[in-house]
């Protein structure tokens, strides 16, 4: 057929040329462009010189064949088939054949939010298909490849029916349809409670404050603060009682202390004299000072009037008939067979000191002369004559001028090929990864969602990759796809290079290969 797209300002027309050998049925193409009939896209009959056209309002819609792609969920699926009933039941009460609507996926548009579908009416006698809704109905459930990740009851209950009747109905498809889409719907009635009154709160009892007792005023007569003088309370005497208690004075303690001095450092020289050796397991400050107060007392006699205590006497060492150094020597034991004055000797001869061993000047380490090695000289084999030598030796790179770059032969790596997208505003990285790759700001229905654009429609283009070549196709945008700066046809497959410029509206992108 002879259709083509057309984009005028924010809207896109499919446009059919009326021919000269095509004969308009008048009556469907008068209701046509004079209603808005549910389920067929609105027309516009238009005339240039001496050719006619048909024009249809497929804005912001995708046809059925790319609505279907990948899997299809129920909410897709009902969408479609409602459209198109609501088209055949329409196209009866307005008086249109309904041969004159055509069933190709090509023609049947649908928005991707709503799944709202619309279906082409063309008034040409010569254009009336005649195609059974049974059939068609049946191709696109054996056709189509649906969601698994839903629950497909809805598929098995649509292909009953179409099996299940040989004369298709369609007032008695548009009751199944209506009744799988009611089916996740449920109303439920309020059911109203009875009303439960509250109990009664019990009163709270007044909480009566404390009265406040008149307190005693408490003269002071003289704000100075008063010495009071220590007191010696006998806790120790039983049946004691503060009320009998009298006033015990305490006898003042002189104790010579140097002036400016704490009571602290005072040493306390009346305990046992303090070794050295107890002074270092329990140091501190004030075993220091008793220390350095007994060592004093020491080199000068006196002990703050207390006498200095004898020197501790030696401990006597055990008789074990042994030599000990500093110690006197007793009489060791009696050995039989030998008089005991040999012993004695034996004991009282010095012991020869111990020679330490004479440390022996050091060896100087051998030196052995290792052998050096001469590589063997590398003897060029002969060529023939006529032949370069190539094999192994090194290609340089670059050659000429510095910074010029060296084109690899054969046996360099090759580019692996990466299709992606760079968008321009952030840089960001979009994989190309999948045969049909839907842009757009319908979350749910496309690869990749523009959020923060109102510009792009919700199905904008679609990037397409086959046998190695890669196309791109707008899917009626409402503001259009741009490439390299030029429009391109809605629909209309245009191929992609390395390096060219995308504009979706007004959000640039770059294509790119590797």
């Amino acid at each position: 057929m002879n259709f083509v797209f057309e984009s005028q300002g924010t809207n896109t027309y499919l446009v059919y040329e009326i021919g000269a050998e095509d004969t308009i049925d008048t009556m469907s193409l008068g209701m046509l462009t004079n209603n808005n009939i549910p389920g067929l896209a609105p027309a516009i009959f238009t005339q240039m010189d001496a050719t006619k056209y048909i024009k249809y309002n497929v804005s912001a819609k995708v046809s059925v064949k790319q609505f279907f792609e990948g899997q299809v969920n129920k909410k897709r699926l009902l969408g479609v088939f409602n459209g198109i009933i609501n088209a055949m039941m329409s196209a009866e009460e307005y008086m249109i054949d309904i041969n004159s609507i055509l069933l190709d996926f090509n023609y049947i548009f649908a928005d991707v939010s709503t799944c709202e579908t619309v279906l082409i009416c063309l008034p040409i006698a010569e254009a009336n298909t005649g195609t059974d809704l049974g059939s068609f109905f049946k191709s696109i459930m054996f056709g189509t490849q649906f969601d698994q990740t839903e629950n497909c009851d809805h598929v098995a209950k649509i292909i009953n029916y179409l099996n299940s009747n040989p004369v298709f109905s369609l007032s008695e498809f548009k009751k199944v349809i209506d009744s799988i889409g009611n089916s996740g719907v449920v109303t439920q009635t309020p059911v109203q409670q009875p009303r439960v009154e509250p109990a009664p709160m019990p009163k709270k009892k007044p909480i009566q404050k404390p009265v406040q007792q008149p307190q005693s005023e408490i003269r002071q007569e003289n704000p100075t603060v008063a010495t009071v003088p220590v007191q010696l309370m006998p806790q120790s005497i039983p049946n004691y009682s503060k009320q009998n208690a009298a006033p015990v004075a305490t006898p003042p303690v002189n104790i010579p202390v140097k002036p400016n001095a704490k009571e602290s450092d005072v040493p306390n020289t009346t305990e046992k004299p303090m070794s050295f050796f107890y002074l270092m397991q329990h140091y501190s400050k004030e075993n220091k000072a008793i220390y350095d107060a007994q060592k004093a007392a020491k080199k000068t006699g006196k002990n703050n009037g207390i006498p200095t205590p004898p020197p501790a006497q030696p401990k006597k060492q055990p008789n074990t008939g042994f030599a000990i150094p500093g110690a006197p020597q007793n009489a060791g034991f009696a050995i039989p067979g030998q008089p005991a004055s040999q012993v004695n000797q034996a004991q009282q001869q010095p012991q020869k000191p111990v020679q330490k061993p004479v440390a022996q000047p050091k060896q100087q380490p051998v030196q052995v002369q290792q052998p050096t090695y001469t590589p063997p000289a590398y003897t060029t084999p002969a060529q023939p004559q006529g032949q370069s030598a190539s094999f192994g030796e090194t290609t340089v790179l670059g050659g000429g001028k510095i910074g010029e770059t060296t084109v690899l032969g054969a046996g360099s790596p090759e580019v692996q090929i990466r299709p992606h997208l760079i968008r321009t505003k952030n840089n960001e990285h979009i994989n190309l990864d999948k045969p049909v790759f839907r842009i757009g700001k319908e979350k749910s229905y496309v690869d990749y969602f523009v959020s923060d654009n109102t510009a792009v429609s919700r199905s904008h283009c679609n990037i397409i990759t086959r046998d190695g070549q890669y196309f791109i196709v707008d899917t009626n945008s409402t503001n259009h796809t741009y490439v390299n700066g030029g429009m391109i046809q809605s629909n209309v497959e245009t191929q992609l290079s390395h390096g060219m410029k995308i504009r979706l509206a007004n959000e640039d992108f770059e294509f790119r290969l590797y």
